[in-house]
């Protein structure tokens, strides 16, 4: 028998291979290859931060396609789950927005700062992601979460002063007021 990750997924991906004309062991070695590169993502994104995210991704993509391209006796099923796996990891790393870089670079200099100073505390909340920044991750999902956010104090609504009515001038009376010569 030959091991396989995504093999589990062959009954439920069985309808799509078949309309795509794909085989189904390589329709799910492709799409859960990429689910379970998704789930590595998303767990190293929520316990990690900066430079050490940035290097357990790409190690881990390092890992699995070495593994898939040099690897002894590797099931040809299981090298594409894991050609799939560390691809997405690999591009993962390479796929950098400007923001980010900055963040790995600050984030790098903090750790190496800390480090020298002694100070480990500081040194691994520059790379790990601490349980105050997971408390407000999930906001009010978990018990004692961040208190609700403060509202802004209720604008005053303008008073207005009521004006008495205001009504147009009396008449003098018409008759008599002018005297017409002629």
């Amino acid at each position: 028998m030959a091991i396989s990750i995504t093999s589990w997924l062959d009954p439920a991906l069985k309808y799509f291979s078949d309309q795509s004309g794909i085989p189904v062991d390589q329709y799910s070695s492709q799409v859960g290859g990429e689910g379970i590169a998704n789930v590595l993502e998303m767990s190293a994104d929520f316990f990690t931060k900066g430079w050490l995210n940035r290097a357990i991704q790409g190690g881990a993509g390092l890992l699995a396609t070495s593994y898939a391209v040099w690897g002894k006796d590797v099931p040809d099923r299981l090298r594409r789950e894991l050609l799939a796996v560390g691809t997405h990891e690999l591009f993962r790393v390479v796929d950098v927005k400007p923001g980010e870089i900055l963040e790995v670079r600050q984030s790098l200099s903090d750790f190496i700062a800390s480090a020298q100073a002694g100070d480990w505390n500081t040194a691994l909340s520059s790379v790990l992601t601490t349980p105050a920044e997971i408390q407000a991750a999930m906001g009010g999902l978990i018990p004692g979460g961040p208190p609700p956010a403060p509202q802004a104090p209720e604008t005053p609504k303008p008073s207005y002063v009521v004006q008495p009515e205001m009504k147009a001038p009396a008449r003098a009376a018409a008759w008599g007021k002018y005297l017409i010569t002629g």
